[in-house]
């Protein structure tokens, strides 16, 4: 059987020059090349965790991430690679030369033309160059959940309140592991309904960032069934919000999430499965919004867990 293919994260960090939009070439002295800051996606991670650890560790940058750029596909070695990229903004940080990176250097446009070392950056560095500048709208389904028929016969008091059932281990495990993929989209608003189960989901980030989590009723299995217009409502208000924001619900409230955000985003160059409602436990959906408009969507990405 074939080997799969390396699966590799990074991004293209810029920032406002003298000349324009200014771009972060990295040199690696083991190759002798000027590329982006991008390195393997370790098993389990999460592509964007990945992305902004692999920028950290290389370039000693804490970043947040904007839109999605095209993914590279290639072959190293005799075995296919896909590198997945961003763009993305540095926030602290500083650079010290170190065993994978020997030196960086802001560039323009023109000059990273004439510096890169491989022909396919290219195609990364001129979307980078044509990339909006967004804020991210995140729809996020609560991760692995104890089964209802399984909470039902436990002795629990709470036992009958759907409401009250628990994530799993594994659960508990992907919540933490979203961790970083919230951060990197620099989140600054949690919506989550008062269910447990979406409580939890996003209760690690929220103690990371000692953010407030603001409990959607409305938005919970049980009031979305005998109201479906007053979460269609919420999720309005919601998605209307400048600064990044996310909201975790369960699978049954998602076919009027996405039905309210159809009637309400804009999407420059919409897909079919922008607005899927199908998300399984964990997974979320993206939508980059104009920075100055949150009703104009430039790009939309979906991570299944």
């Amino acid at each position: 059987m074939a080997d799969s293919p390396i699966v590799a994260a990074g991004a293209v960090i810029i920032r406002d020059g003298a000349s324009g939009r200014e771009f972060l070439l990295i040199h690696r002295g083991y190759r002798s090349d000027w590329t982006f800051p991008k390195g393997k996606v370790d098993p389990g991670e999460h592509l964007i965790a990945a992305a902004i650890r692999e920028v950290r560790e290389e370039t000693g940058f804490a970043i947040s991430l904007g839109v999605p750029l095209p993914s590279l596909e290639y072959v190293v070695r005799g075995r296919d690679k896909v590198s997945h990229y961003w763009l993305a903004t540095r926030l602290n940080g500083d650079f010290v030369a170190n065993d994978e990176v020997d030196e960086i250097r802001w560039v323009t446009y023109e000059q990273a033309t004439q510096l890169l070392t491989y022909p396919h950056d290219r195609e990364v560095l001129d979307a980078a160059a044509a990339a909006p500048s967004t804020s991210a709208l995140i729809i996020l389904r609560h991760t692995q959940a104890t089964k209802r028929a399984e909470w039902s016969v436990t002795e629990d008091v709470f036992a009958q309140v759907d409401a009250s059932r628990p994530l799993t281990a594994v659960g508990r495990m992907q919540a933490s592991g979203l961790v970083p993929a919230m951060a990197a989209f620099n989140v600054a608003q949690l919506h989550s309904s008062d269910s447990r189960r979406c409580r939890d989901t996003v209760g690690p980030y929220a103690s990371a960032r000692s953010l407030a989590i603001n409990l959607e009723e409305s938005l919970s299995e049980e009031q979305h069934l005998i109201d479906p217009l007053r979460a269609q409502e919420r999720v309005s208000q919601i998605a209307a919000t400048v600064e990044p924001v996310l909201l975790c619900t369960h699978r049954p409230v998602m076919p009027t999430v996405m039905d309210t955000l159809r009637a309400q985003l804009q999407i420059s160059n919409p897909q079919s499965r922008d607005f899927d409602p199908a998300l399984t436990p964990g997974s979320m959906v993206i939508f980059h919004r104009d920075i100055s408009n949150p009703a104009i969507v430039h790009v939309v990405e979906r991570h299944i867990h």
